[in-house]
């Protein structure tokens, strides 16, 4: 049975807020049908309604269909006054409190897209231990994680071109990054201690006792039950006094409000109480 473009865009924007609690409804028509339309493609179908039809009863479509819709657009430092203050103010004490004790600091990208937060955050960290004067033999852990294969390949690939580079000063490019032809590839100081993997933060975390977690412009697109959810799960990840920090436009609100303390409003760097 055929269906209209108006019924088919209707039907996917139910089935993600249903299924995701992401709400799209402040997306053009337009942009929304450009970019299904390169998923129908990879995804062997010809037409809206077999396409609907998978994409309801699949949950690696439903995935897969949100990182076509560019939820996971990134970039390196986006927003870099940020960064300067979460490197400041939450990982550099928290390297301190390390000293002497072997623990291992763990750091979370949650939502990480195809990598750039997630070799930001490592840029962060060697920048810290290199004012400290620490060895870079210190152990820690960065992991990055999201809903859409495609992008977490591209991310464990670490290969950028040059506009994608764009934000990052030329010494971090120079120091950190190999460049080969017209791509730059994340350089082996970088890769220590990063790994990947998919997962949804809808989902119970796999893993926990974090001492920080990045997760920024991800839940302005979720409805309040799940930005709640998501919340509490980031909570539940996180050691006690553990760091979260969220976008600039982004707050939180209800009961999960009252589990942080602030620590910098500005950049909405939180701590876990």
């Amino acid at each position: 049975m055929e269906i209209s473009e108006d019924q088919f865009t209707t039907q996917v924007m139910k089935h993600l807020f249903e299924s995701r609690g992401i709400d799209l409804s402040g997306y053009s028509q337009s942009f929304m049908i450009r970019s299904i339309r390169r998923r129908i493609g990879r995804s062997g179908r010809s037409d809206y309604a077999t396409y609907l039809h998978h994409l309801l009863s699949s949950d690696e479509e439903t995935n897969e269909l949100l990182g076509t819709l560019s939820i996971n657009v990134t970039e390196f430092f986006r927003d870099r006054g940020a960064f300067e203050t979460f490197s400041r103010t939450a990982i550099k004490p928290l390297l301190e409190s390390k000293t002497g004790s072997g623990g291992l600091l763990r750091l979370w990208s949650a939502g990480c897209a195809t990598g750039q937060e997630v070799y930001t955050i490592a840029i962060c960290l060697a920048q810290e231990l290199s004012r400290l004067q620490r060895e870079q033999r210190m152990l820690t852990s960065i992991l990055g994680t999201d809903i859409s294969s495609a992008a977490l390949a591209k991310a464990k690939s670490g290969v950028y071109t040059k506009e994608e580079m764009r934000g990052l000063p030329d010494k971090f490019l120079a120091e950190y990054f190999d460049h080969t032809g017209d791509k730059y590839v994340v350089g082996s100081q970088l890769r220590k201690g990063v790994r990947f993997s998919r997962e949804n933060l809808l989902d119970k975390p796999g893993s926990k006792f974090f001492d920080a977690i990045v997760c920024r412009n991800v839940m302005i697109y979720f409805s309040r039950a799940m930005h709640d959810k998501v919340t509490m799960n980031l909570y539940d990840a996180l050691k006690t006094g553990g760091y979260l920090m969220v976008g600039r436009t982004e707050t939180l609100m209800g009961p999960p409000r009252a589990l942080f303390e602030v620590v910098d409003l500005e950049n909405r760097i939180l701590r876990k109480k």
